[in-house]
């Protein structure tokens, strides 16, 4: 038996150690140029990734339980995952962004500034969310390099469908004058308050259920820890039946806690407004959807 343990314990941290250096990646060998099967990995998921074969490592040498030491190392990818709120205070900040950015720009608009003119003023003002996709724009658009193809690359940039119908409105008014899209942007100001103002509250409401995730977590993590010291109490999971029935109540608390975590979570709407590079999937979308969609 313990035999048995040891070497589930060693394929375990092996498998660990070689999918942390896949993923951090290594230097080729002379003349061989870099692969790029995988996507560039950021410092903070290095670290993570180090950290969780750090911790499945201790949890694996201390209880001798190969199921809790890859559990462990889950858990550390995971659980920030899922008790985080970031990507929905993203979105609502980047919302108030082009909320602000819209309005500034409607007044430039409806000064009978050019397009060209009012964007590259808007942009010295832009909120810092969206400072960068509005610059570009800007930029793209001075240099007469395709007003339809720029605004939707300032889309894809921002990523949003809020964002589709603010370049939506500036490729229509393309070669027009600014007055009746002044009008449009002001508009979409007013839609995009009223979304922020929901999304503050919805978020407050749903604030609730990340606190429960994050007790439950508390509690379970706290529960993990008396059954490994107390070692008459989980003798049972020792054993081979034991760590079956341990992966499985690893896999339910997995799926519980993820089920509580996209209670939380707002679903952002579909994009509608295509790319117009070449291959984009976007691109290949059917046209009446599309129509139903700018409606």
């Amino acid at each position: 038996m313990t035999i048995m343990v040891a070497l589930g314990g060693a394929l375990i941290a092996s498998g660990l150690v070689l999918a942390c250096h896949e993923i951090l990646g290594h230097r080729p060998r002379p003349g061989i140029p870099p692969r790029s099967v995988l996507p560039r990995v950021s410092p903070a998921t290095q670290r993570r990734a180090l950290l969780a074969v750090v911790v499945g490592l201790i949890a694996l040498l201390v209880s001798g339980w190969p199921v809790l030491g890859l559990t462990a190392a889950t858990a550390v990818i995971l659980l920030p995952r899922l008790s985080s709120a970031r990507a929905s205070r993203r979105r609502t900040a980047v919302l108030e962004g082009l909320e602000q950015w819209a309005r500034r720009l409607a007044d430039l608009l409806s000064a009978s500034r050019g397009l060209a003119d009012a964007l590259e003023a808007s942009a010295r003002s832009a909120p810092e969310i969206i400072a960068a996709p509005v610059t570009a724009l800007a930029r793209g658009l001075a240099a007469r390099s395709g007003s339809d193809t720029v605004l939707r690359a300032f889309a894809d940039e921002i990523g949003d469908p809020a964002g589709d119908r603010i370049a939506a409105a500036l490729i229509i008014a393309t070669g027009r004058r600014g007055g009746a899209a002044g009008d449009v942007l002001r508009t979409l100001a007013e839609q995009l308050a009223g979304d922020v103002a929901s999304r503050r509250d919805i978020d407050a409401e749903r604030a609730e259920h990340r606190t429960t995730l994050k007790w439950i977590v508390g509690v379970v993590i706290t529960f993990t820890v008396f059954c490994v010291l107390n070692r008459s109490f989980s003798a049972p999971f020792g054993t081979p039946l034991g760590q079956l029935v341990l992966a499985v109540i690893a896999l339910l608390y997995l799926a519980g806690l993820s089920w509580l975590q996209r209670l939380g979570n707002i679903a952002a709407p579909a994009r509608f407004l295509a790319s117009s590079q070449p291959g984009s999937a976007a691109a290949s979308s059917p046209a009446p959807s599309h129509a139903r969609a700018t409606r």
